[in-house]
């Protein structure tokens, strides 16, 4: 029995270590009153103090972009410029026309284009989006002032929407895990969408939920470790 009880503590202490920093309620993602962060004066509001309901909804969540669930928010209309071949000579693996799945889902905020409260439901009933909420400093989307702000021009940013393949390009680390579509990178890992788990994508490196890493990556980037998770240099 008490066997089973050490084993059990461990069980419970590794998922605390894994899941630790996984407190979107005390990150900048949090845009409404139950924010903790009492130093930052802009992208709040007191229209809520509903954490998830700026990315997603319980309840007749939109359908685009594909993949993300439950999600909240309206998808941007912008025209991308894309990092691919035009770009870089040496890209060798296949990008999409568009950001796809959970890089769309980021650049509804980020690419400054849609309102943070362009929502499909608002928090309570649930029923219409939002309106008539204030924001502190007048600002209702990222501005190009800030680092937040990615706009539609990809093309000076890391690809996203890219098919990782290392038979297109061997200089790449293959994939570890290939149920999840992971690299382990020290104590955490790099992930791959879509289908076939292996598509970059924000999310690749950036986990929006994450607390203590700065700029929201899955691991830091000491040594360039991330970097070189997946890049054989």
């Amino acid at each position: 029995m008490k066997k089973v009880f050490i084993i059990g503590v461990v069980i419970l202490l590794a998922f605390g270590v894994a899941y630790a920093a996984q407190d979107v309620k005390n990150t900048k993602h949090n845009l409404s009153t139950s924010t903790s962060t009492a130093t930052r004066t802009f992208y709040l509001t007191a229209g809520t103090d509903e954490v998830c309901v700026f990315c997603h909804t319980p309840h007749f969540s939109t359908t685009t972009p594909a993949g993300m669930p439950l999600w909240n928010r309206t998808s941007s209309t912008a025209t991308y410029t894309m990092y691919n071949s035009s770009v870089s000579a040496t890209m060798d693996m296949t990008v999409a026309g568009t950001p796809q799945g959970v890089s769309a889902a980021c650049l509804s905020c980020h690419d400054g284009t849609v309102a943070f409260d362009s929502l499909v439901n608002k928090p309570g009933s649930g029923i219409g989006a939002p309106s008539g909420w204030t924001w502190s400093g007048g600002l209702t989307n990222i501005t190009t002032s800030t680092n937040a702000y990615i706009g539609a021009d990809l093309s000076n940013d890391h690809p996203i929407s890219i098919t990782y393949s290392t038979t297109a390009d061997p200089q790449f680390n293959a994939i570890t895990d290939t149920t999840k579509g992971r690299i382990t990178v020290g104590t955490s890992y790099v992930q791959f969408y879509g289908s076939g788990k292996d598509q970059v994508e924000c999310g690749s490196c950036h986990d929006p939920h994450e607390k203590d890493v700065a700029t929201f990556l899955r691991v830091a980037n000491t040594g360039s470790q991330l970097c070189l998770g997946c890049h054989i240099k």
